[in-house]
């Protein structure tokens, strides 16, 4: 989980603009009950000017009952009593009407959400709090492009993140590394021991840093606030965590495809060294011979193409006269040490896949240096099923970008990359075969299932 860590200092002051309004009616929301709901949604949806009385029939109250969750609503501006009618103040029911939508069983607390904050704040104040060219024709797509355009983007932002106050903080942290992305209110405040009012003031400051935010869930009667990330994030980070790939628990059932990690190199360097001292004609004969000198685990015929075939490829060695023979660059191969002998293979310019013919978009060292980055979600984890890790494959490769916040429909969310069946298999490639070649990876199966772990060597290349 990303930490926020005293990087730089904030710009954005709450005083700059009328927050006190906002925590007062937060306050008053956070106490609201089903009927005060009810009451509210009617004052909203009735004329500006209308009877108590009217108001009372349609919610089969009395007028007694009424009055005084009238009298609490208008100590917020939102209306005047007058003898037995009420006025609602137009701007502040405009503003209610947003707050309200937090009771809705569908809201959601994402971008629509952040942008109505944001109208809250005088325009000239956004460009000072958040560093974006006051010349901004669209403020909020300025926002979202330097904070949040990519998970990578927010994640750094994150880390710069400097509250000042170490409870602010410290609730941001609990929240995202809660289990379930969502804390309760009252839990948060008898932790850090902080009053209502002190616990609605730091939400808000975690609301306007586009770290957390605060949602309503009914309870019986009441409505409890939880806080949580915004929900564009919150689906991010349940994506990563149900896509996570568990280790195979028993590992005694893996038939490894050739014993050892760097075994390809190894590979590569047996039959160098058979074909450095005596030319090996490419026929049955030829092929039993290199068989032999890998007699630590046999190989298949196929797998034997793929080391000729890579030996040819990285001009290592050459057929002559119907033999492979070995070719100049040879020599000085063999003297490296054996991690070396990876390094080469794996950062020559000649080297590429060979197992599946692939189109020129994705033949690029960027879109391959892009693929190898998959395997980063399970570094650590040890022996993985292909098809589990597969699940959680999002880099960004050929056509697609990595995730990117988009505005989808009337919501917004980061839309993951969807690859073709040949980019599946692609990645495939990247992990069976080119990082396998270089002792990345080993690969075997598991009752007949794909699965494979990242070397210690790969660990050290990729950490």
């Amino acid at each position: 989980m990303i930490e926020l860590t005293a990087a730089k200092k904030n710009k954005i002051t709450l005083s700059d603009y009328n927050y006190r309004r906002d925590i007062e009616n937060r306050l008053l929301l956070a106490s609201f009950t089903a009927f005060e709901k009810a009451v509210l949604e009617e004052i909203l949806y009735s004329p500006i000017k209308v009877p108590v009385r009217k108001i009372a029939k349609n919610l089969d109250k009395t007028e007694e009952e009424l009055l005084p969750i009238l009298e609490k609503f208008s100590k917020t501006g939102l209306l005047i009593i007058e003898q037995d009618s009420i006025v609602v103040d137009k701007e502040t029911r405009k503003y209610f009407e947003t707050e309200i939508e937090k009771f809705e069983t569908d809201f959601i607390p994402g971008m629509e959400f952040l942008q109505n904050l944001l109208k809250k704040v005088p325009i000239h104040v956004l460009p000072i709090w958040y560093s974006i060219p006051r010349t901004s024709n669209n403020i909020f797509e300025s926002l979202v492009e330097k904070y949040l355009f990519t998970p990578q983007v927010f994640q750094r932002y994150l880390m710069e993140l400097n509250f000042g106050d170490p409870v602010v903080s410290a609730m941001a942290q609990d929240v995202l590394r809660s289990p379930l992305l969502a804390i309760p209110a009252k839990e948060l405040m008898a932790k850090y021991e902080i009053t209502r009012e002190q616990f609605e003031e730091n939400v808000l400051v975690l609301e306007l840093h586009f770290v957390c935010c605060l949602a309503y869930h009914q309870v019986g009667d009441v409505w409890e606030e939880r806080v949580t990330p915004f929900h564009e994030w919150r689906e991010y980070l349940t994506f990563l965590k149900t896509t996570t790939t568990p280790a195979i628990s028993d590992i005694s059932k893996i038939q490894r495809f050739r014993p050892h990690d760097f075994s390809f190199v190894e590979d590569m360097t047996a039959l160098l060294q058979l074909i450095k001292k005596q030319p090996t004609p490419l026929n049955p004969k030829g092929y039993a011979a290199m068989a032999a000198r890998l007699q630590e685990a046999p190989p298949s015929p196929a797998y034997l193409d793929q080391i000729v075939r890579k030996l040819q490829l990285l001009k290592l060695a050459e057929i002559v006269d119907e033999k492979l023979q070995a070719a100049e660059p040879a020599a000085e191969w063999l003297e490296m040490r054996l991690e070396n002998r990876a390094l080469y293979l794996y950062r020559h310019s000649l080297n590429k896949i060979q197992s599946i013919d692939l189109p020129s978009s994705l033949m690029t060292e960027k879109v391959i240096r892009e693929a190898e980055k998959a395997v980063m979600r399970v570094l650590h984890t040890g022996w993985v099923f292909f098809e589990e890790f597969n699940k959680g494959v999002i880099v960004p490769i050929a056509e697609h970008t990595s995730a990117t916040l988009k505005k989808c429909g009337k919501g917004w969310k980061y839309a993951l990359p969807e690859y073709t069946p040949e980019e599946r298999a692609f990645i495939h490639a990247i992990v069976f075969e080119w990082l396998f070649e270089a002792g990345i990876t080993a690969i075997g199966a598991h009752e007949g299932k794909p699965c494979f772990t990242v070397t210690l060597f790969g660990q050290s290349l990729f950490g």
